[in-house]
């Protein structure tokens, strides 16, 4: 029976799949990545591997999804490109899907998985390297020694919702991911709170032109930099 994977790559860095990722992507003959006019990380990753992998004899699928709030548009996205890869399947195609980061983790290919699921095919997730490790090592900090708490929060949703502030209180490392359209109002808030030189930025953790700010440093941010928001991450201690 033909198998749907959904793969992780990695915060970015090709050097980030793992050999079992390496493995499935040469046995598959159909690979789905996702991609928008600012994020190409997966189909680099691609490019990277394409001796590894063979990617001359891929057939490629770029899936493009919206990141819209209107729950009926983000569906009906999702349910097209779970649809496509059901198609290959009933071809007795294995499939496989790239997921930057870790796949159990904000996934988009988690979601696409879901869906083939319940379509009665085999679904088999391979783990990675999840971009809030990879950015804590980068900045060489640990999250967490003996028995701390660490909290992932959704930084936009929790402060959309007037979350945040609560969120930031309670004890332990807070992560903070998913941050395209607040960044710098999250940072105000950090700085109301005192957090701010507890607080470090990574952006674009493992890529070529990675950035760490620690502290005040964040002040420093241009407006290049707040574009490129949703690949930043916060960690504070």
């Amino acid at each position: 029976m033909p198998v749907f994977y959904a793969v992780s790559t990695g915060p970015g860095n090709p050097e980030f799949v793992t050999l079992q990722a390496l493995r499935v992507l040469r046995s598959c003959e159909i690979i789905f990545y996702p991609q928008s006019e600012k994020n190409t990380i997966a189909l680099d990753t691609l490019k990277f591997l394409e001796s590894e992998i063979e990617l001359s004899e891929k057939t490629l699928v770029p899936c493009t999804f919206s990141m819209t709030s209107d729950k009926e548009k983000s569906d009906s996205e999702y349910e097209k490109i779970a649809s496509q890869c059901i198609q290959f399947l009933c071809d007795g195609k294995d499939v496989a899907m790239l997921s930057i980061g870790d796949v159990s983790l904000y996934s988009t290919a988690l979601r696409t998985a879901r869906l083939i699921k319940k379509a009665v095919f085999e679904v088999k997730f391979i783990s990675g390297v999840n971009s809030f490790s990879a950015a804590a090592c980068s900045a060489s900090l640990s999250l967490c020694e003996k028995d701390e708490m660490l909290a992932i929060i959704p930084a936009d949703s929790f402060f959309k919702d007037g979350k945040l502030e609560e969120a930031l209180t309670k004890e332990g490392t807070k992560v903070l991911m998913k941050m395209g359209r607040y960044l710098k109002e999250i940072i105000h808030l950090l700085e109301e709170l005192n957090l701010i030189q507890n607080a470090t930025l990574v952006q674009k953790a493992s890529l070529n032109d990675e950035k760490i700010f620690h502290g005040k440093e964040i002040f420093s941010m241009t407006e290049a930099d707040f574009n490129n928001a949703y690949l930043s991450v916060i960690i504070i201690k």
